[in-house]
């Protein structure tokens, strides 16, 4: 059975003065995603060093929507994100993910490791690894993609992405009358929003990036 391998870090943690809040807003983040996302999660996701953290995710996991829960709860701070996908050889622990080990978190370390040698001028920091590298190529290719329209994103634009995270959805299908009310803009502006950001662009192609590597997953298992 192959599962996801999510591995963070924080990027320049040793730099940071308020390195003792910074960390609790972490561990507040992880808790709140570990009851959130309970179904999907095969074992919690926990601090392992310092600033690292890691978890144990099923196919079925909306990935990059937890990805994206992640980065804005730490903001102004940094996240790079190693994704693996393969098979677990130890037992699984469902309430701590140390201790676990496999291929699947040999290639979410590989994939960590990727970012460091190409991050994009530092505008891509989540990087997938697994068994086949020309389909890895393609989904790195995607998340880049993705990762390339958000760095461009002004405040009034990332509020939008924001808001459908605490209203639980990630998909460009949304109801766009209900979002211009929740953030006070005409439907005209919001319109004009949404097409100077990119948004749904955005989230198809972490859709497809996902779908991606759920269909890989369960052709590789």
């Amino acid at each position: 059975m192959n599962y996801f391998a999510l591995i963070g870090d924080i990027i320049g943690s040793k730099k940071i003065d308020n390195h003792y809040q910074v960390q609790k807003s972490l561990e507040s983040c992880l808790a709140d995603l570990n009851n959130e996302f309970q179904a999907v999660l095969a074992s919690k996701l926990s601090i392992t060093l310092g600033d690292e953290f890691q978890g144990l995710l099923s196919l079925d996991a909306p990935l990059f929507q937890i990805i994206d829960r992640i980065n804005l709860a730490m903001k102004p701070y940094q996240v790079r994100f190693g994704i693996g996908m393969g098979k677990i050889l130890t037992d699984i622990n469902p309430e701590q993910s140390i201790g676990a080990d496999g291929p699947a978190y040999w290639h979410a370390r590989k994939a960590i490791n990727y970012i460091h040698q190409k991050n994009d001028y530092g505008n891509t920091q989540i990087a997938v690894s697994f068994d086949d590298e020309n389909q890895v190529n393609i989904v790195n290719t995607l998340i880049a993609s993705s990762e390339a329209i958000k760095s461009d994103w002004r405040a009034s634009q990332e509020i939008i992405l924001k808001e459908l995270l605490a209203l639980g959805i990630y998909n460009e299908q949304f109801d766009q009358q209900m979002l211009a009310k929740r953030l006070a803009l005409t439907t005209s502006a919001l319109s004009k929003r949404l097409k100077s950001s990119n948004i749904k662009v955005y989230l198809r192609a972490r859709k497809t990036a996902l779908n991606c590597l759920k269909h890989y997953g369960e052709e590789l298992a």
